[in-house]
């Protein structure tokens, strides 16, 4: 299983487009500070480097989320593409333990990806932004507390990609049934919180942070009143969705 879950490591540093990742969301982050500077020109007052990283943190991470389906889909789909998942299927490895390792081994990748540009967005605020006034121990305790919030929807997606790519074997479909409820759930759970049996559909429940983290950010009240039970919900739906991905891949052929 180590081995397995070194394995995805490694194709996930040096065969899937990491560095490109790497170098977008470098972009990403110049773009922010330098939006930030000019709208600390623009108001006449500095930047506090706690506020910088909050708003980093709350919208950086949805892009972690994307690369991780991108590559749960290579990872799966993508080797039926290509045929590569034959040449592990004839070793002494059992079907469930290399899913398993496919899957846990590109979400652990994922949410080091996640902590990495949490850590990196923090300094730079500190680096290039006022902190006067802050209390350095606060703020990241902060920002960590805005990145816990947002794990449940990562591993949810993670999950969701998952079985969708031992469903189709295709990295193309994969990636935009994945998608589709991640852009989309948010408009959903809009138009169907007024309803109470709203809070039993899972859309209700994936945007854990925008429905837990503030009370400003959720979509109206949110589904259960307990965090708890929400999170014991969302990842009830997770287990489910990964068992159905191994009893699938347990029979799926591979040609």
């Amino acid at each position: 299983m180590i081995g397995i879950l070194y394995n995805e490591w490694l194709k996930s540093w040096y065969g899937r487009k990491v560095w490109v990742f790497i170098i977008v969301m470098g972009v990403f982050l110049a773009g922010a500070v330098g939006l930030s500077l000019l709208t600390q020109a623009n108001m006449g007052e500095p930047m506090n480097a706690g506020v910088f990283a909050e708003i980093s943190v709350s919208l950086f991470p949805m892009f972690v989320m994307l690369f991780g389906v991108v590559l749960i889909a290579g990872a799966i789909a993508g080797e039926f593409a290509n045929g590569t998942i034959k040449q592990l299927l004839i070793r002494p490895t059992s079907r469930h333990a290399l899913l398993f390792g496919k899957w846990f081994g590109n979400l652990l990748f994922s949410l080091f990806m996640f902590f990495a540009i949490v850590i990196v967005s923090v300094v730079t605020g500190l680096f290039i932004f006022s902190t006067e006034g802050l209390s350095i121990t606060e703020m990241f305790s902060n920002v960590f507390e805005m990145a816990l919030y947002q794990l449940p929807t990562v591993v949810f997606y993670i999950a969701l990609a998952t079985l969708i790519a031992v469903l189709t074997k295709s990295t193309a479909l994969t990636i935009i049934i994945t998608f589709a409820p991640m852009f989309f759930s948010s408009l959903v759970q809009l138009f169907i919180s007024q309803y109470d049996w709203s809070k039993w559909i899972i859309v209700s429940h994936v945007e854990f942070f925008g429905n837990y983290y503030s009370a400003d950010m959720a979509f109206g009240t949110p589904p259960f009143e307990s965090m708890w039970a929400s999170l014991a919900f969302l990842f009830a739906h997770i287990v489910i969705i990964l068992l159905v991905a191994h009893l699938v891949f347990k029979k799926r052929d591979v040609l």
